[in-house]
């Protein structure tokens, strides 16, 4: 692996704090985080998708090629690393193929939350956005759409399984993450290959996870949850974890 390519990716989920784990990896002093987070040189087409460079992050940046990724990390760091949600989005399957082609020593972070929380999190980042007009009974049921896909965890990550080893990948608990850092993260650091035992300032730091106040119905919330149940038992069986902090 060349000296500055990343050595450590988060490659998700989307809404589930990888904000949080990418500062907290950022703030130790053997690692090295991208700025900007979200990179996603992983996603999207071979050649420019159109002439606004400033745009070409939110359809991918494989098209400008491993020199520039390189370029995008400090090679001093003993560890550096990225953190892009996109990675795992159903709409980009080329993504695990690429990325063991370019680093495939790098120790990948998962982070996982309650799947209905998850999906209500991402529609109402969309219908802030403005991209989500429809009611969220109807979104989040859209087969279409990618509330229900991106919250089944293991089909996401199972690809990447394909590629990397078992032990390259990590699987963070977002729960537990936002309660409890110097619980949590010691175990990340030991992951990544970094002083375990450090402690850092934005550990006690409360994280903004950009949720609003809104309560799901029951019987939305138990559909949501039968959709993704299967998902859920494969993602224990995978970590060895009941989970027990979701409600699902």
């Amino acid at each position: 692996m060349p000296a500055a390519l990343p050595t450590l990716i988060v490659i998700g989920a989307m809404k589930c704090a990888t904000s949080a784990m990418h500062e907290h990896l950022d703030g130790h002093p053997e690692v090295s985080m991208s700025r900007p987070k979200e990179l996603n040189f992983f996603n999207g087409p071979d050649r420019p998708p159109h002439d606004d460079e400033d745009r070409w992050w939110l359809t991918g940046q494989w098209h400008r090629g491993v020199a520039w990724y390189a370029r995008q990390f400090d090679g001093t760091a003993p560890a550096r690393g990225e953190s892009s949600p996109a990675y795992t989005a159903p709409t980009s399957p080329e993504v695990p193929a690429r990325m063991a082609a370019v680093v495939p020593g790098a120790r990948l972070l998962y982070l996982v939350r309650d799947p209905v929380e998850r999906a209500v999190s991402q529609y109402l980042h969309h219908h802030r956005e403005g991209d989500e007009r429809r009611p969220i009974r109807e979104a989040l049921l859209d087969p279409r759409s990618q509330y229900l896909a991106r919250s089944r965890y293991h089909e996401r990550v199972a690809p990447f399984l394909t590629w990397f080893r078992r032990e390259q990948l990590h699987v963070v608990v977002q729960e537990r993450l936002l309660r409890d850092p110097d619980a949590v993260m010691p175990a990340v650091y030991r992951h990544v290959g970094v002083d375990p035992h450090w402690r850092g300032p934005q550990h006690g730091r409360r994280f903004h996870t950009a949720d609003a106040d809104l309560e799901v119905d029951g019987r939305l919330r138990t559909e949501v949850a039968r959709q993704v149940a299967d998902d859920v038992q494969r993602l224990r069986e995978l970590v060895g974890d009941e989970l027990p902090e979701w409600r699902t």
